[in-house]
């Protein structure tokens, strides 16, 4: 039987609950979510969350003090809504400290500028998720190459393929 919208919900809320997650609205212009909207169909991303997650984590304040003064077409405000977990909202608190004190509305307003003046190529570099590189000394390579062979060694009948 399925779940209905209720349950759902309430699964969702302790999950977010137990992750500690925060939900941030920022009220800001129309013209901020159209251009978040461009951003997320630039880069194919679906969910504002995760658009708005990466700016923050990928953001550069410099370049985004430089959009400060961009004067965006009057138009009724829109919300943005978003959930984001304690590191994010910590990163976001830097880069509004290193904005002597912005709000965090007005770092997300900033952080989407940025990257939309940036274009549909340039956005891309705003929005590309972090990977880290594995990357195995040779103690570790040795000492698993060892294991191995040693256990080839207790049980050599499986290596062998059929032709």
């Amino acid at each position: 039987m399925a779940v209905d919208g209720r349950t759902r919900s309430a699964k969702a809320a302790l999950k977010r609950k137990a992750k500690q997650e925060v939900e941030l609205r920022h009220k800001v212009r129309d013209g901020i979510t159209q251009m978040l909207a461009d951003l997320m169909l630039w880069n194919e991303i679906e969910e504002a969350g995760e658009a708005l997650q990466l700016l923050i984590l990928n953001a550069d304040p410099v370049a985004a003090l430089s959009q400060a003064a961009v004067e965006l077409p009057s138009s009724p405000p829109g919300l943005i809504r978003h959930h984001v977990r304690p590191g994010v909202l910590d990163r976001l608190n830097e880069i509004a400290e290193s904005l002597h004190g912005a709000s965090q509305k007005h770092v997300i307003k900033l952080l989407i500028l940025c990257a939309h003046a940036a274009g549909p190529e340039g956005s891309a570099r705003y929005l590309h998720i972090p990977r880290h590189e594995i990357v195995f000394s040779e103690n570790v390579s040795r000492t698993f190459l060892n294991e191995s062979l040693r256990e080839l060694r207790k049980d050599p009948g499986d290596e062998h393929f059929a032709p």
